[in-house]
C-alpha cells in the first residue's frame, strides 16, 4: 500500500482525508482474509470469475486494515452497517468515515473523521463512447469544457469530470437517487467548491484531483461544514 497526499495535485484544498493506493494483483494473505465477515466471503463467492474475486477480497482486507489502524482496533473487530442508500460505516463509530474505490487492479481508500468524504478512481484509457456519456451525465458547462479542449486531452479531461463527480456523489451518499448532471464539478484540475441540491437540502462540497499514478485518474470529495 502506498499513501497518496491529496494537497500533492491541489496545494491548499483543505479536503482532510488520507489516502492509500491499494494493489489488488495478488490475493490477500490467509490471515488477512479470515478477518471478512461472513457477508463479505458470501458477496466474493457471487464473482464468476476469479480476478475479480481476487480484487474484491484484497480491497476490503486493505480496508480493513487500514481502518483498524486508524482507531486503534483489529481489522477481525470491525463491523459495518449500510445507510440508506448502501453507504457504508462502522458500527458504533459514525465519525470515522471512510470510501473506497477501485478500478482493474487498483484500488484507493480514503480515511478521515466527521465530515464524509468519497473518492473515485478509473484507469486512463481511450473512452470511445465519450461524447454519448458527456451530453448524459455532464452539466453544459462541463461539457463546453471538455469539447474545447485538445483532442488528445479529452480522455484524461472526461475521466477528471467522471471522477470527480463520482467522488461528489459517494461523498453525499445519495447513491443513483441523484442525477450526476446535478453535480457541477467541472474538468478542471484545480480544487472546487460547489452546492449540490438534494431531497434532504442543499450539501457544500470541496473536490480535487488526486495524483495517485500515472495510469489512474482520481478524485476526492468532502462535505464542507456549515458556516458558522
Amino acid at each position: 500500500m502506498k499513501r497518496i497526499d491529496p494537497d500533492r495535485a491541489g496545494a491548499g484544498s483543505g479536503v482532510a482525508a488520507q489516502v492509500w493506493r491499494v494493489d489488488l494483483s495478488q490475493s490477500p494473505a490467509k490471515a488477512d482474509a479470515q478477518t471478512l465477515s461472513s457477508a463479505e466471503i458470501e458477496r466474493a463467492q457471487r464473482f464468476v470469475f476469479e480476478r475479480d474475486r481476487r480484487r474484491y477480497l484484497a480491497a476490503h482486507c486493505a480496508l480493513r486494515r487500514l481502518l483498524a489502524r486508524h482507531i486503534g482496533r483489529t481489522s477481525s473487530e470491525l463491523r459495518f452497517d449500510e445507510g440508506a442508500n448502501g453507504k457504508p460505516g462502522l458500527r458504533g463509530l459514525p465519525s470515522c468515515e471512510f470510501n473506497l474505490s477501485h478500478t482493474e487492479d487498483v484500488a484507493l481508500v480514503a480515511l478521515g473523521d466527521q465530515v464524509p468524504i468519497g473518492v473515485d478512481v478509473e484507469m486512463l484509457r481511450p473512452i470511445e463512447d465519450a461524447a454519448e456519456l458527456a451530453a448524459l451525465h455532464f452539466t453544459s458547462a462541463e461539457q463546453a469544457a471538455w469539447l474545447a479542449a485538445p483532442v488528445d486531452d479529452r480522455d484524461r479531461l472526461f475521466l477528471s469530470a467522471w471522477t470527480r463527480k463520482e467522488a461528489c456523489l459517494k461523498a453525499i451518499g445519495t447513491g443513483l437517487s441523484l442525477s450526476a448532471q446535478a453535480v457541477d464539478a467541472g474538468v478542471e484540475a484545480q480544487p472546487r467548491d460547489l452546492m449540490v441540491s438534494t431531497s434532504e437540502g442543499p450539501v457544500a462540497l470541496r473536490v480535487q484531483m488526486l495524483d495517485a499514478g500515472s495510469d489512474v485518474v482520481a478524485a476526492l470529495a468532502c462535505v464542507m461544514e456549515p458556516s458558522s
